[in-house]
């Protein structure tokens, strides 16, 4: 009796380990269980005009508990056909929030174009405005058609719940990283420059910024052995001998190196006017 009732208490427990380890935690569960205690923080350091802490409160919260979770399902509308949900997608996913409302970097959509245009054979690029398909209409002509604009009118939403963590509370713009499963590798703000910035110096900015999210994507497909190398990359010119970066990684560098030599080129010229 002694023997079956300790291999009783075993048998829940290591059910409850393994219960607990193939447990998926949605992202709507997770974002309100800590978003209270976020923003009492980040308010106060905005407050307090603490940017960098600020910024490492929103880190510590994707890192610490949003990262790993699994991104809720609901249903997102394009211009033309049958609402989507996010269960139908089958690549990873390089997501924005946006509304019509908020101004983008004079750069940010043409590089994200670009890198739409590149990637996605293997990547699934979406901006998703939380606005009327009226004003989603305005701004098609704007992005590639290798990125899909969907929309989602808060007002008539079934899954207004869901809805409502992933709008209000992060904000937006805002990017979402997600793998095949819909699994969260990363969440980061878009990227901000000052609006005196010229259009080749915004592009670079936000071609560089947005790059990592897209390497973070296909470093997560090539270590689960699903990347397939893009008609573009089979076109590029070999790896240069005991240089172990990937082509995409040498694009980046050298876009960041010219663009540190205009924007220096830029500064010395504004001293030199002083």
């Amino acid at each position: 009796m002694k023997k079956i009732l300790i291999l009783g208490i075993l048998f829940l427990y290591f059910g409850n380990v393994f219960g607990q380890l193939d447990r998926k935690i949605p992202f709507s569960i997770a974002i309100a269980a800590h978003i209270k205690k976020y923003n009492l923080k980040s308010n106060e350091a905005y407050k307090d005009q603490d940017l960098e802490y600020a910024q490492f409160l929103f880190d510590s919260l994707v890192q610490n508990h949003l990262v790993g979770t699994y991104m809720d399902d609901f249903k997102m509308s394009p211009l033309k056909g049958e609402p989507i949900s996010f269960k139908e997608i089958e690549k990873p996913i390089f997501l924005i929030t946006y509304a019509s409302w908020c101004v983008p970097g004079i750069g940010e959509i043409p590089a994200l174009n670009d890198l739409s245009d590149k990637f996605h054979d293997q990547i699934d690029f979406i901006v998703l405005f939380w606005d009327t398909k009226e004003r989603l209409k305005e701004k098609v002509g704007e992005y590639s058609e290798n990125i899909k604009l969907l929309y989602v009118n808060e007002l008539t939403n079934q899954n207004s719940y869901i809805i409502n963590n992933l709008k209000h509370s992060l904000g937006f713009p805002m990017m979402y990283f997600m793998d095949s499963d819909k699994k969260l590798l990363d969440i980061r703000k878009i990227v901000t420059h000052h609006s005196s910035e010229t259009l080749s110096n915004s592009y670079t900015i936000h071609y560089n910024s947005l790059s990592k999210g897209v390497s973070l994507l296909i470093a997560d497909l090539d270590a689960k052995g699903a990347l397939t190398p893009t008609v573009e990359e089979e076109k590029t010119t070999p790896k240069i001998k005991g240089d172990t970066r990937t082509q995409e990684e040498r694009d980046i560098d050298e876009e960041y190196e010219r663009y540190r030599r205009e924007k220096d080129s830029i500064d010395n010229q504004r001293g030199n006017n002083r």
